[in-house]
């Protein structure tokens, strides 16, 4: 795949996340969107797409976005792709296009200069006996992580084996010859793993802990968070009837990472490294992605990652 720049995003929440795969017919109305091959919980590029353009929208301003001398409107349409939330202006959308004849009409849609992958879940909490939580991962896991990092012009480190109900501390031993997590019981390994890119882009996580992928698939397919929902007649004060519902969300510390990669827009006039550079500086510290906005669900705390060491 052809990019001129790329970017590493990692997010870990502050606040459960919601990011919806619609209505279910099993226990849990609302689930959250999972990977279809392995049921591991992500959040799709689209979602995080939309959260990315939203997040720019409200950090320029409606004042800039309104105001025909500023470039803020075309730019997020040259960012993110033509959408009707953001009309060209007359002039920049000739200058972009070209001369249109009068029986043709302007072209709808301009895609996007940015390319963005799903996020994907690197370290889930897990509750446990030793800690209020513990981070799991597993190989598998990393692997992908470090696939992911080797695209992006990193350098990573092999991943070791675990089966059955081993596991094996990141970077420092948090003691515990028996770890519970949530009721499975894991028998952690005196060797500890030194896994250097951890330790240096994740330094402020504690308690990392890799186990099998089949305990790591139990985890994440059972011990993610339900919330039961309720809606309460104003005459009555008791619950309308029908509106029970159950909603799933990933927890709130759960860690996830995405890749995003630039080309220059507009030809060669609008270069990657620009584009880039304008990202960065409109989405930095929080980002809101997922539904539930006004319960205050989805708050990510942000942090950008470049392969020549530059972070933010």
């Amino acid at each position: 795949m052809k990019h001129i720049e790329s970017s590493l995003i990692t997010l870990k929440a502050v606040s459960p996340i919601h990011a919806g795969s619609g209505s279910s017919t099993g226990a849990v109305d609302n689930p959250i969107q999972r990977e279809r091959h392995t049921s591991w919980p992500m959040v799709q590029a689209t979602s995080f797409k939309g959260a990315l353009r939203a997040h720019c929208r409200s950090q320029l301003g409606a004042a800039a976005l309104a105001d025909p001398a500023s470039n803020a409107r075309n730019m997020i349409n040259w960012v993110f792709g033509s959408d009707s939330s953001d009309y060209w202006d007359e002039g920049v959308k000739k200058a972009t296009f070209g001369d249109i004849k009068e029986d043709r009409q302007w072209p709808e849609n301009l895609a996007g200069a940015i390319s963005v992958s799903d996020l994907k879940l690197l370290f889930f909490p897990v509750r446990s006996n030793i800690a209020p939580f513990v981070y799991v991962t597993s190989p598998a896991v990393l692997k992908r992580f470090f696939g992911d990092l080797t695209f992006l012009g990193f350098e990573v480190e092999t991943v070791p084996n675990v089966k059955g109900e081993c596991g094996y501390w990141i970077n420092k031993d948090c003691g515990g010859d028996r770890v519970i997590l949530e009721d499975a019981v894991i028998t952690p390994n005196q060797e500890v793993i030194k896994i250097e890119i951890i330790r240096k882009r994740f330094a402020g996580l504690d308690r990392i802990l890799i186990v099998s992928d089949d305990m790591y698939d139990y985890c994440v397919t059972s011990c993610t968070e339900i919330q039961t929902q309720i809606k309460i007649d104003p005459k009555t004060g008791t619950a309308q009837s029908g509106a029970l519902r159950y909603e799933e969300l990933l927890q709130a510390d759960s860690v996830l990472y995405g890749v995003i990669t630039y080309n220059h827009q507009v030809g060669e006039t609008l270069k990657a490294k620009a584009i880039k550079d304008w990202l960065r500086e409109n989405v930095q510290n929080y980002i809101q992605i997922g539904g539930d906005e006004t319960l205050g669900r989805g708050i990510c705390q942000i942090q950008w990652v470049e392969p020549q060491g530059g972070e933010s």
